[in-house]
């Protein structure tokens, strides 16, 4: 009876050498590929062609996207609500615009540009990313000048003097222009952050998948930098850093004598030069094109390491499906796929628990350089700056360490997700550090009463102040002598600037000021001195949470890759940002924003359009509570949504294990399959022809042909 299967078998055996010996020889010829443009390929660059040359010109590239999205945008976020008008809502819309776009193109990117010349698609998304960056400063230079409303009196008088003018009318509408700008940026980062970590996965050893995802080593140097992943903070940290710096420049030193500007950076009035930077980043993102249309389709090495891959993808058959020849070649598998990807409940709730994060990181990125401005009373360049401080040891150090442990440790898919449940654990602990915010300064009928009130009614008029026509429109604050601040000179009743010492104007017979003071005068220009000194200790415990926060992340993609099948990697990655987007990214930064606003006690008026602009000032404690609660929430539902994942996990069996398993409970027809021992990317006995050509597979019959043979016949 076995001899009959004898020949059937001799023919299965030569069909399966010759399709090894036809795909490794196409494989052969990719890896052939040079690194250059078209023709031009000078053996100088062939040091570059390896994933080590193509990861360091990526990480460029992610931190240039860090730096514009997630830095100059983010830190510019104040600065744009006050020169055009917008509050915190709408400039949480304009943050979302990235990830909108991110959402609508990434399944289609992913799912038909898995098999594309990837760093060409990632090369494309360079340029259009720089286009968007051009789109968003186009605004500084397609309106008048700031106008700071410096043409009238700050002191008490009966008849206003304010003077209308039409420079600032319509800015509003500038807001649909940052939408567009992001949503370009938007569909330029759509390829770096799918089909470029996937082609640097497809591209290493597994085991060195996370550290090439999380670091890259520099031999020459001998040190560990955070890379990869880790750029992603780099981005961000340059961007708060030099967006600190530039904010401290006035908007319109291109087209003004700095001479005749009167204004300091604490005066609330100040606005910087957001728009530098955003050209900054428009530079660097079309210089880095050229280099990334060079890399060719595959490296020598990548046929290699796809052969030499063993599979951690979660049990429920979907890898025998995915490794199927011309599968995920045309749209009608499109829904077979996403099907796939559903039914796998490690890899969802491990999507899920990314749009927590992401709900909590995007909303921190977009309004923390905010929120430590009004929360310890900093100008918006140190805010942008101080928030810098904090990213770039805790992100990059968290994203680091992470790396290392999982690579150290060598930790199965189940012992990571315990890790990231833990991870969450330590940043609910560190919450509270938000309480350590400085209170509200007083501010006369704001935070403060005046003198003949009770409390403050939130209203800025007031007995001594009655016949004093003042405008509020803009922000002035002076500081009495009795340590409370004013709206402007005139809310605080006074009548004379008398004398001006060392560029500060002092300010005399002030009706809302007590009279029995020794000072020489009642009230002087700016804000009065506060001696909150919390920021060093909440920088300090909030590093630890950031370090914890981005501990998760790098551990969380890892899972991704590992759970689902090879050829699906690019796709499922897209499918998990789309989600992380949609769920997290967008709704988080609206979240946020809406839940600033609602803690602002006092909007600015526009007298001449009658309007409501940016607000003037917000109520600390309820900030400082708001941001714990969604602090806490969201890292509570990822701690749920990371031990779901762990619990669903099914670990694949392994050839061995399988092995095992056959010899100790016997097999019906006494048949054994016995594999080699370098392919290990075998799964449940078939040939994995996606992974690699080069896999063999031995049917040994001892009686009866194996059950599989059978089948195929």
């Amino acid at each position: 009876m076995s001899a009959n299967f004898e020949q059937p078998e001799a023919n299965r055996k030569e069909k399966r050498r010759n399709d090894s010996d036809v795909t490794s020889s196409s494989l052969l010829e990719e890896d052939l590929g040079r690194c250059g443009w078209g023709k031009f390929t000078p053996d100088a660059l062939q040091c570059c062609n390896s994933p080590k040359g193509f990861l360091v010109v990526y990480c460029f590239l992610v931190i240039v996207q860090g730096m514009l999205v997630n830095g100059f945008v983010n830190v510019s976020i104040s600065t744009l609500e006050k020169r055009f008008g917008l509050n915190s809502s709408e400039t949480g819309v304009v943050s979302t615009g990235y990830d909108i776009a991110f959402c609508v193109l990434t399944m289609f990117v992913t799912y038909f540009g898995a098999r594309s010349h990837r760093p060409r698609m990632v090369a494309i998304g360079s340029f259009i990313m720089g286009l968007g960056a051009m789109v968003f400063w186009l605004p500084h230079f397609t309106t008048g000048n700031y106008e700071y409303a410096d043409g009238f009196s700050d002191t008490c008088s009966p008849e206003s003097d304010l003077k209308c003018s039409t420079t600032g009318n319509n800015l509003h509408d500038y807001l649909y222009v940052f939408i567009l700008g992001q949503l370009l940026h938007g569909v330029g980062a759509t390829p770096l952050y799918t089909l470029g970590l996937s082609f640097i996965e497809d591209s290493v050893a597994k085991e060195s998948a996370p550290v090439y995802i999380g670091r890259l080593r520099i031999d020459f140097l001998r040190i560990d930098k955070g890379i990869g992943n880790a750029a992603s903070i780099f981005g961000p940290v340059i961007g708060y850093g030099l967006g600190g710096v530039v904010l401290g420049i006035y908007v319109d030193i291109d087209s003004v004598d700095m001479s005749t500007i009167n204004l300091t950076s604490s005066d609330p009035r100040w606005i910087g030069a957001w728009w530098i930077g955003i050209m900054i980043s428009m530079a660097c993102a079309w210089m880095l094109t050229l280099p990334l249309f060079a890399f060719p389709k595959e490296f020598p090495s990548t046929a290699r390491y796809r052969a030499m891959r063993q599979s951690e993808v979660h049990n429920d058959g979907a890898d025998k499906i995915a490794s199927q020849e011309n599968f995920a070649n045309s749209f009608k598998d499109f829904p077979a796929a996403l099907l796939m990807l559903f039914k796998n409940p490690t890899y969802l709730f491990t999507c899920l628990a990314g749009c927590t994060e992401a709900m909590l990181i995007s909303g921190f990125t977009t309004f923390l350089p905010k929120i430590i401005e009004n929360e310890f009373q900093q100008t918006a360049g140190t805010a942008a700056i101080v928030a810098g401080v904090i990213s770039i040891p805790g992100g990059v150090v968290g994203h680091v360490a992470a790396g290392i442990i999982i690579k150290r440790f060598n930790l199965k898919t189940a012992s990571i997700l315990k890790f990231c449940v833990c991870c969450c654990v330590c940043v609910v602990v560190g919450a509270p550090v938000v309480l350590l915010y400085c209170r509200n300064m007083p501010v006369a009928g704001i935070t403060y009463p005046y003198s003949n009130h009770v409390e403050a009614g939130g209203l800025l008029t007031s007995g001594c102040n009655n016949n004093c026509s003042c405008q509020e429109e803009f922000f002035i604050p002076v500081c009495g002598a009795d340590n409370i601040n004013y709206f402007t000179a005139c809310h605080a009743g006074c009548l004379n600037s008398s004398y001006v010492e060392n560029g500060t104007t002092y300010y005399t017979d002030c009706a809302c000021i007590a009279t029995n003071l020794t000072d020489p005068w009642e009230a002087r220009e700016g804000s009065c001195d506060s001696n909150c000194n919390t920021l060093p200790a909440f920088l300090g415990v909030f590093f630890v949470v950031v370090m914890f926060t981005f501990m998760s992340s790098t551990p969380a993609l890892v899972v991704t890759f590992r759970v689902v099948p090879a050829s699906m990697r690019s796709f499922a990655l897209g499918v998990q940002w789309l989600f992380i987007r949609a769920l997290g990214s967008i709704p988080g930064p609206i979240m946020f924003g809406s839940i600033i606003d609602l803690t602002c006690i006092l909007w600015q008026e526009k007298q001449c359009e009658g309007t409501r602009g940016n607000c003037w000032i917000y109520d600390s404690t309820n900030m400082a509570t708001n941001v714990i609660i969604i602090s806490i929430v969201c890292k509570i539902a990822s701690i749920i949504l990371f031990s779901l994942s762990c619990w669903f996990y099914k670990p694949p069996i392994q050839p061995d294990q399988k092995q095992t398993q056959e010899k100790s409970s016997g097999t019906a027809n006494g048949a054994y399959e016995i594999e080699s021992p370098i392919m290990k990317t075998l799964t449940n006995g078939k040939s994995n022809e996606a992974d690699s050509g080069l896999n063999v597979k031995y049917d040994i019959s001892l009686s009866t042909p194996s059950e599989d043979l059978v089948t195929e016949l």
